[in-house]
């Protein structure tokens, strides 16, 4: 284990944190591109080359949908937890992965690797419990498949090719969902059910006290 590859680690870690506990969704964003971006290069060997790139485009274009879903989200697309408790959950969790082999876990692939999937999967935890926007969930659930592939790759070492290429198409598609959940969530605000157009705002109309509307009334309520 290298200082390079745990300093990596620490930093898809703390990324994981911010791209689910940021209370700005740009931010949010942000923290997840770190972590698919950083993520392949947490595997010792590194992939080949076209391997290594696909899933960096995979990463990039999984960040980038998630982009596009935080721009449908609503003002009420908070955070399960507070920036500063999801932080320290994945520190938390980067620390206890660290200290796994300690105890005579067998690992066949990086310790980071493995402590930097433990913090994205307990980051991944609460958002998903919760549910909330697409945004949200989308954001989660693509680290909690990233923390999968990570201690996948702590635990038996660097993935072969094929798992490489299903593993970025599964990111981008999970991106994509979010994309949907938050179009979808964004219609429902938008139009509510017997509300008219909200582009047209009602203007407030003066009671009628002419003589038109004294002719109107019954006979009987005439004063």
């Amino acid at each position: 284990m290298t200082l390079l590859l745990v300093a990596a680690g620490a930093v898809v870690a703390l990324g994981a944190g911010v791209a689910v506990g940021a209370r700005d969704v740009r931010v949010a964003t942000g923290g997840a591109l770190l972590v698919l971006v950083l993520a392949p290069f947490l595997a010792d060997p590194l992939p080949v080359s076209s391997e290594l790139a696909f899933r960096l485009v995979a990463g990039v274009l999984a960040a980038f949908l998630l982009l596009v879903a935080s721009r449908r989200a609503s003002d009420e697309a908070v955070p399960a937890l507070g920036l500063p408790a999801t932080i320290a959950a994945a520190a938390a969790a980067f620390a206890a992965g660290l200290g796994a082999t300690a105890v005579g876990l067998p690992t066949f692939g990086p310790t980071a690797a493995l402590a930097a999937g433990l913090a994205c999967l307990a980051v991944a935890v609460a958002p998903i419990a919760r549910g909330g926007s697409g945004f949200r969930l989308g954001a989660a659930l693509v680290m909690l498949l990233e923390g999968g592939l990570l201690l996948h790759g702590g635990f038996v070492g660097t993935p072969p090719g094929l798992e490489t290429l299903v593993a970025g198409v599964a990111l981008a598609c999970l991106a994509g969902a979010a994309v949907t959940l938050a179009a979808a969530a964004a219609t429902a605000a938008g139009e509510p059910a017997g509300a008219g157009d909200p582009a047209r705002p009602q203007l407030p109309v003066a009671p009628d006290h002419g003589p038109a509307a004294a002719a109107r009334k019954p006979a009987g309520t005439r004063r």
